[in-house]
């Protein structure tokens, strides 16, 4: 099978965290390098996760420390979700992993510059690194494949009313990627909220027996108990891992065609994402936008992926 080359830009986070496992296990996916944003929680924190887990799982892989903070808004984070870390109770273990002395966006540019094939980016965090980047290298969009974006929700926020943390974090970011003309699959909470996990499949993932399903564990009973006493839950979504499992198979997803952009001046709704399913406004559809997903076939995924690592 052909390799897909991608570049993943997350902010780790529990669902990060399962995403680049799913990622590193997964040999067909060509890592050109990970872009680390602030999101989840503060840069320091999503960096040093990051870096930890490529040194434990995945080590040649190259990592870019990127912007901080959103293009014009302080920056929100979710340490009651996530953990003041970012993983929960999870302790990785130390390694000798190094960060690029480049930054996220100046990494994006020498990769893509030297790319001879489009490369895929994947987004699990907010869209400040990818906004700058398109802003200041527009000339490299076309050697950009897709966009696979976690963000977004028409079904309602789950930081606000109507708006999705990713995109609330940095709209104005957000506002800019889905604006760019690549093509662009995004995975909702429409999608992302049925690819939930529950106790007995988590607890299946823990009889592995590694350290993978160790962190594993964690991240994902860290994220578990948080729906449990806030939402009354038993099981928990596995959002950013969506964009992965996209990539390593589609068949297990349906979506919909759409226009799709972000509100920025609502008092009430700003960072709602407006997907026009029934194409009330008339505009060029520019993104696919996943709705459904086999969620068996996708916790099969997991733990398969995670027994390999």
């Amino acid at each position: 099978m052909k390799k897909i080359p991608v570049i993943i830009d997350c902010d780790p986070g529990c669902d990060d965290t399962i995403a680049l496992l799913l990622a590193f296990a997964n040999k067909v996916l060509d890592i050109k390098g990970i872009t680390v944003s602030a999101g989840n929680v503060h840069i320091n924190n999503t960096t040093e996760n990051t870096r930890r887990l490529v040194g434990n799982f995945s080590s040649e892989i190259n990592i870019a420390r990127g912007c901080e903070k959103p293009l014009f808004k302080t920056i929100v984070t979710a340490p009651e979700v996530h953990g003041e870390s970012g993983i929960g109770n999870v302790t990785l273990p130390e390694t000798k992993k190094e960060i690029e002395k480049l930054n996220a966006v100046e990494y994006l540019a020498k990769t893509l510059k030297e790319a001879t094939e489009k490369i895929t980016i994947v987004i699990t965090g907010p869209m400040t690194n990818i906004a700058v980047f398109l802003m200041t290298y527009p000339e490299l969009k076309e050697k950009i494949e897709k966009f696979v974006i976690m963000g977004g929700s028409s079904i309602g926020g789950n930081v606000t009313p109507t708006a999705e943390f990713n995109i609330y974090v940095d709209a104005e970011a957000a506002d800019i990627v889905f604006k760019s003309g690549v093509e662009i699959i995004l995975c909702p909470l429409d999608v992302t909220m049925k690819a939930f996990i529950k106790d007995d499949e988590l607890l299946k993932i823990k009889s592995i027996g590694s350290l993978a399903s160790e962190v594993a564990f964690g991240a994902i009973d860290h994220a578990l108990s948080f729906y449990k006493q806030t939402y009354g839950r038993d099981s928990v979504p596995m959002h950013d891992p969506c964009t992965i499992a996209y990539l390593l198979n589609p068949n297990i997803f349906e979506g919909k065609k759409a226009f799709v952009a972000t509100e920025l001046r609502g008092e009430f709704t700003y960072g709602e994402t407006i997907i026009d399913y029934n194409d009330k406004l008339k505009r060029t559809k520019n993104v696919l936008v996943l709705n459904n997903i086999n969620r068996e076939a996708f916790v099969e995924m997991l733990y398969d992926s995670i027994k390999k690592i």
